[in-house]
């Protein structure tokens, strides 16, 4: 019934492919489930998550997001989180570069922020390695 009420506003969908994303089962304690599991994520990290939502569901052939498609595409982002934060500083400025074309706001960020070791220890480097695992 959804899909025809779509159609009806939208006649112009059938030919130009225009796809309708349902929600099912998305409940108000899901969403309050993952606002926690989210604590510590940046506005950009979040405003991915949820561009990562849509392409997820946008991808099925039946356009549906639900509760399993969104917790399958958190863990990802939980992994992602915790790669970032095994970077060490020369990798956090570069990253930082990459966003920041102006060199005093890179200067500003860094007096700023705490002082990351810039060498990494083995055991920093075999913990990034299995997030990076995980990821692919």
């Amino acid at each position: 019934m959804e899909k025809a009420a779509f159609i009806w506003k939208n006649p112009r969908s059938l030919y130009r492919g225009k796809k309708l994303i349902r929600m099912e089962g998305i409940t108000k304690e899901i969403i309050d489930q993952i606002a926690a599991d989210t604590v510590g994520f940046s506005g950009r990290e979040l405003t991915k998550m949820v561009i990562a939502w849509h392409d997820a569901a946008f991808t099925l052939p039946d356009p549906c997001l639900t509760p399993d498609l969104m917790f399958k595409v958190l863990k990802k982002f939980h992994l992602q989180h915790k790669l970032k934060e095994t970077w060490n500083a020369d990798e956090s400025k570069l990253y930082e570069k990459m966003i920041f074309e102006n060199e005093e706001m890179v200067a500003k960020l860094e007096s700023g922020s705490p002082k990351k070791s810039s060498k990494k220890s083995k055991e920093m480097l075999n913990k990034q390695n299995k997030i990076m695992e995980e990821i692919n």
